[in-house]
């Protein structure tokens, strides 16, 4: 199940006006380098949770991942997937690709794994092989980025399980044109 992702400023509002629907509330932690600290990040979840939200965009930060501080990372990653499971929430890990060479996006996806996130999501369509290959079955897969409906049926073709768009409408006239064509539906 997707859900509509808010700034943290804004999911009140939001959980007020989605509180009967079936869409889920989610909002970020650490958008958009993940530089705060370990502290403010944890806090920033919990308080999210209490709320109401029931997903967790966790942004990591790319320069502790690029100086090869992992442990700081990993313990960091921990305490948002405990605090999720102990509210019944998503927890996505976001690792912006333009921001970090390879090697970090696997190490990235490795550490994932390990603490149990439901999701790790790439910013770049380009790179959802390499994440798909390293978070392997443990981990779903996102990817952002996605303008047209090509984009996201190859997407799903390379075993991701959920896309991320800021401007569904397009993506979503294009489907609804296929099936009223008959294109069958990927």
């Amino acid at each position: 199940m997707g859900a509509v992702v808010v700034r943290p400023c804004d999911v009140d509002s939001a959980l007020r006006y989605l509180h009967l629907g079936v869409v889920r509330v989610g909002s970020t932690v650490g958008h958009p380098f993940g530089t705060a600290s370990t502290a403010v990040k944890v806090y920033e979840c919990r308080d999210l949770l209490r709320r109401g939200v029931k997903q967790i965009n966790a942004y990591v930060n790319p320069g502790k991942m690029i100086s090869r501080q992992f442990q700081n990372e990993e313990v960091e990653l921990i305490q948002l997937a405990d605090a999720c499971i102990e509210a019944g929430a998503t927890l996505k890990v976001v690792l912006d690709s333009r921001l970090m060479p390879e090697e970090m996006t696997i190490i990235l996806c490795r550490m994932a794994k390990r603490v149990n996130a439901h999701f790790v999501t790439t910013t770049e369509p380009k790179n959802l092989e390499l994440v798909r290959k390293h978070c392997g079955f443990r981990v779903d897969t996102e990817v952002g980025g996605i303008t047209a409906l090509e984009q996201a049926e190859q997407a799903f073709a390379l075993g991701c399980t959920r896309i991320r768009t800021h401007h569904p409408q397009p993506i979503l006239d294009a489907y609804s044109a296929s099936l009223k064509a008959g294109i069958p539906a990927t």
